[in-house]
Parts: C-alpha cells; structure tokens; sequence
C-alpha cells in the first residue's frame, strides 16, 4: 500500500508557521503520519479539559477556538484556516485542551501526535525558533482578547471595528466603508456577547454618529471615536 501523503495535506502542513523552517523531508514525514478526517460544519473537534495529546491542522475550511462561560455564552478565542495548527500549545504542553474547538465550515483536518512534533525539533533545532515566535504571537493574541472583554460591549465593538478599519478600510466621499469580516452572529461570539447585545451597541455608535451598518459593511464617520471607545477612554 502507498504511503504517499494527500497533496492536498501535504501543502496545509508545508504551509504551518510552526515549522516553516523545516526541510522538505521532515514536513514529508509529517504528512505521511497524519491522521486525516473529514468533519461537517459544527462537529466538535476537541473538547475542553479533554487531554491534550495531538496537534490538528486545517486542510481546508475553517475551524473555531471557544470557550463556553457558565451562562452558556460562546466566547470565540481564535479562528482559523487552511494551514493553520489549533491545540498546538496544550499539545506541546502534555496539558489539557484549554477550549472547545469545532468545525466553523465543512473542514479536513490533519492530526499530529504531539511526540511526532517533538522528533522534529530535535532532529532540526532551527524549528524551534519558529515554534516559540508563533506560541507567543498566539499569547499576545490572548491578552488582546482579554483586554478586549474587559471593555463594554460598545468599546469591544469599536475596539473590533478600528483594528478592521485600520487592515481593510475604503475610503470614500462618505466615509470609511469597512467590511465586518464574519457574520453577526458570529461577530458577537468573537466579542463575548449575544446578537441583541451587540445590535443595541451598533445601534449607540449609530446614534453617536460614529458609523452606519449597511448589511455586512460599516461605514465609519469618525475613526478617532472609534479609537477612543476602544482603548477605553472616552474624552
């Protein structure tokens, strides 16, 4: 029987941050030992305090980071695509899964074992550097989240639609036309609050004269309002 990788697994994992720097060969080796699996939208991929023993990695589609509080709100912590690795720092830990992590889309995910990881960093040491620099871009990405919900929820939204004019604003006559990037729904999840919530802090940024929300776009009126509200200090 072959034992060539899926070509289609094989450019995911070549495309990985967390060992970008590895040959050609290691990567090859990966992706002969993955473990492949096909999951519909909304499948649970890993469940919190679960043990951590396997690093996924997203073939195709798109899969979410999320922890569930008490009162059964959906706080998502990261999203991610194609290439990208989820579980990778409980994995590396010999820990526990942090959060739930479940199929946003129909996705292919290729699964690791962790040891596997560990042959690699110790047969080229350089991949260690890059291990360590997309670890803690991910702990900075975490503080930022927790800054972010220690906001209202009109500071998260302002907070969330600066650092999205700043990436993908349009300028024009009337303003900044700034698409949300994610659906409604899934906007408040990532904001750790509910839709309602989030249509009434719309609805105040509206009223201020700060923005306007045509669909899935906002176009912004005033980027120093917006700033303000998201680092927390309002004049």
């Amino acid at each position: 029987m072959s034992t060539e990788p899926r070509a289609d697994v094989l450019s995911a994992l070549r495309a990985c941050r967390l060992w970008r720097t590895a040959s050609d060969a290691a990567v090859a080796r990966l992706a002969a030992i993955a473990t492949v699996r096909d999951a519909p939208r909304g499948t649970i991929l890993a469940t919190e305090g679960d043990a951590a023993d396997r690093v996924g990695i997203v073939v195709t589609g798109r899969v979410r980071v999320f922890h569930l509080t008490a009162d059964g709100r959906t706080i998502i912590l990261e999203a991610m695509g194609t290439g990208e690795a989820f579980a990778a720092v409980a994995a590396l830990a010999g820990s526990r899964y942090p959060a739930h992590v479940d199929a946003a889309t129909p996705v292919t995910v290729a699964w690791l074992p962790s040891e596997a990881l560990f042959e690699v960093l110790a047969e080229e040491p350089s991949v260690a550097r890059a291990v360590i620099a997309d670890l803690s871009e991910r702990l900075i990405n975490l503080t930022r989240v927790v800054q972010t919900l220690s906001l209202d929820v009109p500071g998260r939204l302002a907070r969330y639609l600066f650092q999205r004019s700043l990436a993908t604003g349009e300028a024009t006559a009337e303003g900044l036309h700034v698409p949300l990037g994610m659906s409604k729904t899934d906007l408040a999840a990532s904001l750790g609050t509910v839709p309602e919530t989030l249509s009434r802090a719309f609805a105040r940024l509206r009223d201020d004269g700060v923005l306007e929300v045509r669909g899935s776009t906002v176009v912004v009126h005033d980027v120093g309002a917006l700033a303000r509200l998201g680092s927390g200090y309002e004049d």
